[in-house]
């Protein structure tokens, strides 16, 4: 199978720090932990993008979002206790050569596009001492909600959507991405929150119908 060439010669920001990354890939597969390694300091953020990248678009295998969701999690918590909280079952999980280099092409199409506009600016998104524990916040409820394996359309596109937007604005320091990130998260809680009800609310209405 020919691989699609993962072109960012071209490119500055974190993309261009992707593709650092696809020229140090091994031919074989490689663990998280290696993984991590390999992309140095912004590894945990730029991991967490590019596990929620292929989430982005509204098509998944059912399920895959929760493994996905409890590692965006652990990261998540490491970054924010600054401490190595990732399970060691997971640091040992591998991914393939393939595997790693779509989900590479996914997240470098969505950030050439992304960097036409990305730039830091609104610092105080992610500077000082509130707004940082802020953003960390919503990064793990992001994740959270990830682990939320609901049947239903866009479960697993709206927290992606949002861990991704978080990363991407924490890393540029961007903070209209980090704002956008917090709007998504508020709408996957609305959209989750309305699932629930009217889940509950037909449980109930059936129970009662049952029942007389």
């Amino acid at each position: 199978m020919v691989l699609k060439r993962f072109e960012l010669e071209n490119y500055d920001g974190y993309s261009k720090v992707l593709f650092d990354i696809y020229r140090k890939i091994p031919e074989d597969n490689v663990t998280l932990k290696e993984f991590l390694r390999l992309i140095g300091k912004p590894g945990k953020l730029l991991l967490s993008m590019l596990l929620a990248a292929p989430f982005l678009i509204p098509i998944s295998i059912p399920g895959t979002g929760v493994i996905i969701g409890l590692i965006i999690f652990f990261l998540a918590i490491s970054i924010s206790f600054d401490k190595e909280l990732i399970p060691e079952r997971f640091m040992k999980i591998k991914v393939s050569n393939e595997n790693l280099i779509k989900a590479l092409n996914i997240t470098s199409r969505i950030l050439n596009n992304l960097e036409k506009y990305v730039k830091p600016r609104l610092l105080v998104m992610n500077r000082g001492y509130i707004t940082p524990k802020i953003n960390k916040f919503f990064f793990i409820l992001s994740s959270l909600l990830f682990i939320f394996p609901l049947p239903v359309p866009l479960t697993d596109t709206l927290p992606a959507s949002g861990v991704f937007l978080l990363a991407a604005g924490i890393l540029e320091s961007d903070g209209y991405l980090i704002l956008a990130a917090y709007v998504m998260v508020i709408i996957t809680i609305i959209y989750f929150g309305t699932i629930i009800l009217l889940g509950w609310t037909a449980i109930s209405s059936g129970y009662h119908i049952f029942i007389k």
